[in-house]
């Protein structure tokens, strides 16, 4: 078991979560969390705090992934017609704030593949009906999720 001491950032033994040690009494110590909530540990499942890995090279960190596409999501992708890709692209686009995503054209495909399967749905059903088979493929790998 590492020394901890009041004021040291630390992290349960999981890694689940983080904050600074604020008090100790006798084997129990109180984790107050960066969210402001104070959470009780055993003093033996703490653990002095260690920076995130890098992630490894190929993945894409955030939401919609955080991994390269297999070659069958590449496939998939690339099989979206432009005016499907189009129509969700000004979808994703005029839900932004100004300045606070990228643009759909900017995204890294791994996110693009997640926001089409996300803004799909929404799209006309005059846009989607020549497209069952695309549409049938995204719900399914929304299932193996």
């Amino acid at each position: 078991m590492a020394r901890l001491s009041i004021g040291d950032r630390v992290s349960d033994a999981r890694g689940a979560h983080e904050g600074k040690l604020v008090d100790i009494d006798g084997v129990t110590a109180y984790v107050l969390q960066p969210n402001g909530v104070e959470i009780e540990f055993r003093l033996d499942q703490l653990k002095p705090y260690e920076e995130p890995k890098d992630p490894a090279p190929g993945s894409v960190p955030g939401p919609g992934g955080g991994r390269a596409l297999t070659p069958a999501q590449r496939r998939l992708l690339s099989s979206v017609p432009t005016t499907i890709r189009d129509a969700v692209a000004q979808s994703y686009d005029k839900g932004a704030d100004p300045g606070t995503r990228q643009a759909f054209a900017a995204l890294p495909d791994e996110r693009k593949l997640e926001t089409i399967r996300i803004y799909l749905p929404t799209l006309p059903r005059h846009l989607l009906s020549p497209h069952l088979n695309l549409v049938v493929a995204f719900r399914d790998i929304a299932k193996a999720r």
